[in-house]
């Protein structure tokens, strides 16, 4: 089997980050790819972070995985923490064996959880302003989506802020210091549910219990609208989404995605 990179960019993605696997008589049985980014908020323990997708027929896989796996080493930052991992659905069982024969383990994924809206009216600490954060123009838009996918694995687009804010529940509200956001969250929905779709604090001014006293008092606007149960999507192996969840009370309904990964040397 042979091993070769696109002549050009493939998909946005860098010629040498995409590589292609095929059969001795030259027949594609696949390809795959790497992309590195940085994700200093989310998992601040390991920031630097490979996407790994891997789409062969099983004979070409090892092969295939041992390329990408050589280009991730060659991007590694050795000052920084690293961890290579992919994506995949709860029903890929085969390919998620395959993965774990590679030595990525299976120790993160990201959670449905549906929880009550919170009781709380504490209003905004001692310093700070509760404000809804403004969209009035498309540079507010834009402000938004830049603070939320600070914190996040797929960035948000601004098809989906329109979609967000086209339902009846859209919330965007914020504990303000100096004209900036500390702390923020991002609700949406529709009828009696609605969707905690994001929240942030500062590193600054985070373990003050910020975060949710905010939901709290998103919690309070959402009753009043009819609202009975709220939905998030966590992170296994961000600690403190998995603190916050725990506080509250959050039930566990389904792992939406695996995220099975292994860090680099």
């Amino acid at each position: 089997m042979f091993i070769n990179h696109p002549p050009a960019d493939y998909q946005g993605i860098p010629a040498d980050d995409v590589c292609f696997v095929s059969s001795d008589q030259h027949v594609q049985l696949g390809y795959g790819y790497v992309i590195r980014f940085l994700q200093n908020e989310l998992y601040p323990e390991q920031p630097e972070l490979f996407f790994l997708q891997l789409d062969a027929q099983s004979s070409a896989r090892s092969m295939l995985y041992g390329a990408l796996y050589a280009r991730a080493c060659q991007l590694h930052s050795s000052l920084s923490p690293a961890r290579l991992y992919t994506q995949l659905s709860p029903e890929q069982n085969e390919l998620l064996r395959f993965f774990e024969k590679m030595g990525l383990k299976n120790d993160d994924s990201e959670d449905l959880y549906s929880f009550y809206p919170p009781f709380g009216s504490r209003g905004a600490p001692m310093g700070f302003e509760y404000w809804q954060s403004p969209l009035a123009n498309l540079q507010d838009e834009t402000a938004l989506l830049e603070r939320i996918n600070r914190y996040r694995i797929q960035p948000v687009s601004r098809d989906y802020l329109t979609l967000w804010r086209q339902q009846e529940h859209f919330l965007a509200l914020a504990y303000y210091r100096q004209g900036i956001p500390a702390c923020e969250c991002v609700v949406t929905g529709a009828g009696n549910t609605a969707t905690l779709l994001s929240i942030y604090t500062l590193p600054q001014y985070r373990r003050q219990g910020m975060a949710s006293r905010l939901i709290e008092s998103a919690g309070n606007l959402l009753r009043s609208q009819g609202v009975s149960t709220m939905y998030t999507h966590i992170f296994k192996r961000n600690q403190p989404q998995a603190a916050l969840i725990r506080h509250l009370k959050g039930q566990f309904i389904r792992t939406v995605n695996l995220l099975p990964g292994v860090n680099l040397p």
